[in-house]
């Protein structure tokens, strides 16, 4: 059984429903097709604890390799049609994408990693630059408003590794 709701997290889902099957009785006899069937509610129960457990178990594997730290976060644009200075090509040959690529010091956060920015949503380590030193990102933009606007920040981000 499957599980999918886009206001509410699966796990979140499987867990609601399996405390709705486990504690309330009142609940599984007003389940249409269910009442009567306890060899069947049993299987659903199991069903949801054992993808609950799988969910659980891939939820800790990834945070295993996140971090949650706060950087300082400013934003450029992959060419400066008023200088002329960049091309567009990253670091690891890719051309930079505005709203995925980021300019990291790959010491700090290695090349292709995904970096979650807290309400900018997720980002990918592509590029470096000569002033992005330490816990420091640099956001690539569409225009150089987007860049003025934005500004510096500071912002906690996670570091998918």
């Amino acid at each position: 059984m499957k599980i999918k709701n886009k206001k509410v997290p699966g796990t979140m889902a499987i867990f609601m429903l399996t405390i709705c099957f486990l504690v309330a009785p009142d609940v599984q006899e007003s389940l249409p097709g269910v009442n009567g069937r306890p060899s069947q509610l049993q299987e659903t129960i199991d069903s949801l604890q054992n993808e609950l457990s799988a969910y659980q178990e891939r939820e800790s594997i990834l945070l295993k390799h996140v971090n949650n730290q706060e950087y300082t976060i400013t934003a450029y644009l992959p060419v400066d049609s008023q200088e002329g200075r960049y091309s567009g090509v990253t670091a690891i040959g890719t051309i930079a994408k505005p709203n995925i690529t980021v300019e990291v010091e790959p010491k700090v956060v290695p090349f292709n990693a995904w970096v979650w920015i807290d309400g900018l949503g997720w980002w990918k380590a592509e590029d470096t630059g000569n002033m992005v030193k330490g816990k420091k990102i640099d956001l690539c933009v569409s225009t150089r408003e987007e860049a003025d606007e934005f500004g510096i920040r500071k912002m906690r981000i996670k570091i998918l590794k």
